[in-house]
């Protein structure tokens, strides 16, 4: 079952456009989200099924490795 993945963010978040860029670039398909209140001094944020792996700033190599392991 593929995992879903969910991208909070923020216009003109600029880490955000590089979290955006990272994930389009493995070719992960992901919800994005603007502007929840929960995450917004956070941005970006990844969730993997609903628990979150990565946030401001993005570990490439972190996220590639939670993404591979459906976020575990």
């Amino acid at each position: 079952m593929a995992s879903r993945v969910v991208l909070y963010s923020k216009p003109g978040c600029h880490l955000c456009d590089d979290a955006r860029w990272l994930l389009d670039g493995w070719g992960i398909a992901y919800d994005m989200i603007e502007s929840d209140p929960r995450y917004e001094l956070r941005v970006p944020v990844v969730e993997v099924d609903g628990r979150v792996v990565a946030e401001a700033p993005i570990d490439e190599r972190a996220l590639a490795r939670a993404l591979s392991h459906g976020g575990s």
